[in-house]
């Protein structure tokens, strides 16, 4: 037998479950959004890596090149004079020493030979002479020289000689070193030029410079009047030097 009784009244609806497909869809939408976003970035990343390679470096200031080595003037020279090519017997860019050059017999070219055999013998040792540089010279020779001075004491020193072609020639030289410096006695003076006389005759016979050196040595250069040369005698100290000097001549015999 069954019991009747009142119905029961159905109850309330339950929540509603989401589609699992639209679920799915949602995520993929995120995923995309992420990857196009991602892909932009890298885009724009990459034009700006582009355009930056385009550009040149900029210079390096902060860089600099070797220095440029500024010459000296070597030999002697005055110390208020403008520096000009290096004496006979002074150690040069070209002529380190006065070392003979090849040759059949002393090392000395003809006009070498010719400047050695016009020398006072009395004086100057032929067999010493050796080749220098001067610049421009035809012939210049070192060589020793013995004089005896008027109390019979013996000098003996080195000098220099050198031979031009013309005077023109041996004037652009010698004013090199006496064209910056005063008129003024040799005899008592030092950084001057003027003109020396040969003893016996005592008229002038030619010019002189006579300088204190950039390497502390006492310098008389002289010219000749009758012939395209110049000699040279150098030394430590200035009164001997001066001494020495009037006990120099004659330089040439011919």
């Amino acid at each position: 037998m069954s019991q009747n009784g009142p119905s029961t009244p159905p109850g309330p609806p339950g929540p509603t479950l989401p589609d699992p497909h639209t679920r799915r869809g949602v995520r993929w939408t995120i995923i995309g959004v992420v990857i196009s976003t991602a892909i932009a970035l890298i885009s724009l990343y990459l034009q700006a890596q582009q355009s930056r390679g385009d550009q040149p470096d900029p210079p390096d200031t902060t860089s600099s090149g070797p220095a440029v080595p500024v010459r000296s003037p070597a030999g002697e020279s005055p110390r208020t004079a403008p520096s000009g090519p290096p004496p006979a017997g002074t150690p040069g860019p070209a002529d380190s020493s006065p070392e003979p050059r090849s040759g059949p017999d002393d090392g000395l070219t003809t006009a070498e030979h010719d400047l050695r055999d016009s020398l006072n013998t009395d004086q100057w040792s032929r067999e010493s002479c050796s080749h220098t540089v001067w610049q421009g010279a035809t012939a210049a020779l070192y060589c020793t020289v013995t004089t005896v001075d008027l109390y019979g004491v013996t000098g003996t020193g080195k000098a220099s000689v050198a031979m031009y072609a013309t005077k023109t020639d041996r004037d652009s030289v010698f004013q090199t070193y006496a064209g910056g410096l005063p008129e003024g006695d040799c005899e008592a003076q030092v950084n001057v030029r003027g003109s020396w006389s040969e003893n016996n005759t005592g008229q002038a016979a030619g010019d002189v410079v006579c300088f204190l050196s950039t390497t502390g040595q006492y310098v008389f250069l002289c010219s000749y009047y009758d012939r395209p040369a110049l000699v040279q005698i150098t030394g430590p100290d200035q009164a001997s030097l001066t001494a020495w000097w009037h006990t120099l001549e004659p330089v040439f015999t011919d």
